[in-house]
């Protein structure tokens, strides 16, 4: 499914559905225990949790948004702003780091002002910055795009020419009206 984009209305009908056969409490504890499935459910039907979505899950749970809002900035598997067409996983760690994964990052924010995490302002990427391990540290710096390919001996350049290719796409789509 195509994630929703911001300023773009949002069709809560699925939500609410999947809420009222699945997400039914009988108390405020038992409410509590289901807000983040709740909250997965959203991310799952628009690729992000938007406003509306937050707003109707406090409402059908019994809870605050403010509780709401709150799982969600804290767990980082929770996006509150809608996702890139592709998703960039950089390394940070020791390896990477002492193999130039720093100028990356450096690049990324004087570029696209993403810090740690962010979405390039045409939405074809978004970039997640971490401290982690993606376990190939003989290719540092490494980089995951959309879960499951690995970039490795990532310099300068080829970073540039990937954003570059990636953005290349989301034009063609966007002129074709592609959906997928």
């Amino acid at each position: 499914m195509k994630p929703t984009k911001a300023g773009q209305t949002v069709d809560l009908e699925p939500l609410r559905r999947v809420l009222e056969e699945r997400f039914r409490p009988r108390d405020y504890r038992e409410a509590q225990e289901l807000v983040v499935g709740a909250c997965q459910e959203a991310q799952r039907l628009f690729g992000w949790v938007p406003p509306e979505a937050a707003q109707l899950i406090a409402e059908h749970l019994g809870v605050t948004t403010n509780r709401i809002y709150g799982l969600l900035t804290f767990y980082a598997d929770f996006r509150t702003e809608p996702p890139g067409r592709h998703f960039l996983w950089i390394c940070h760690g020791a390896a990477c780091y002492v193999a130039g994964a720093g100028r990356l990052v450096e690049f990324l924010q004087e570029r696209y002002g993403i810090t740690g995490q962010g979405t390039t302002p045409d939405g074809a990427l978004t970039v997640h910055v971490f401290n982690g391990c993606l376990g190939v540290c003989d290719l540092a710096p490494v980089a995951q795009l959309d879960h499951h390919e690995y970039v490795g001996l990532l310099s300068l350049e080829r970073l540039q020419a990937l954003i570059a290719e990636l953005q290349g796409e989301a034009q063609t789509e966007a002129a074709d009206g592609s959906t997928e």
